[in-house]
C-alpha cells in the first residue's frame, strides 16, 4: 500500500482540510485513507504538500519533530494548575492536554522542549 506525506505550507504552519489539521511536520497517511474526491481536494489546496512519504527513519525524525510541535502547543495552553512549584509543566497535565493514544511523550522531552522555550522567551 503506498504511504502519502501531507504537511502544511501554510505561513502559519497548520491547515485545515478535510475535518483534520495539517502540520508543517506533516502526517503519512495510506493512499486508500481518502477518497478520490477528498485526494482532489488535498491535492488542489495551495497551502498543503502532498507527495511521497520518506522512508521509515525521516518518518520517525518527521514525527519526533510533530510531537514537539504539539508538546509546545499543548505547553501554551496549559493553565497554571498544569504546572508545578518549579514552574515546569507537570507531565500528567501534558499527557491530558495532548490527543489520547500519544506516543513518545517522556519526562526527558518535556524537559527539552521546556529549556526552549523558555530560551526563546528570554531572547
Amino acid at each position: 500500500m503506498a504511504r502519502i506525506l501531507i504537511r502544511a505550507t501554510s505561513p502559519s504552519g497548520l491547515r485545515f482540510r478535510l475535518g483534520r489539521g495539517w502540520t508543517a511536520a506533516g502526517e503519512v497517511v495510506e493512499a486508500d485513507a481518502f477518497t478520490p474526491e477528498d485526494w482532489a481536494v488535498l491535492q488542489s489546496d495551495p497551502m498543503l504538500h502532498v507527495g511521497p512519504a520518506p522512508d521509515e527513519a525521516a518518518a520517525a525524525v518527521a514525527s519526533a519533530a510533530e510531537l514537539k510541535d504539539r508538546l509546545r502547543e499543548a505547553i501554551a495552553g496549559l493553565p497554571a494548575e498544569g504546572f508545578g512549584a518549579d514552574g515546569t509543566p507537570k507531565l500528567d497535565a501534558l499527557r491530558a492536554a495532548l490527543p489520547a493514544g500519544t506516543a513518545g511523550l517522556t519526562r526527558k522531552l518535556v524537559a527539552e522542549v521546556w529549556a526552549g522555550l523558555k530560551a526563546e522567551a528570554d531572547r
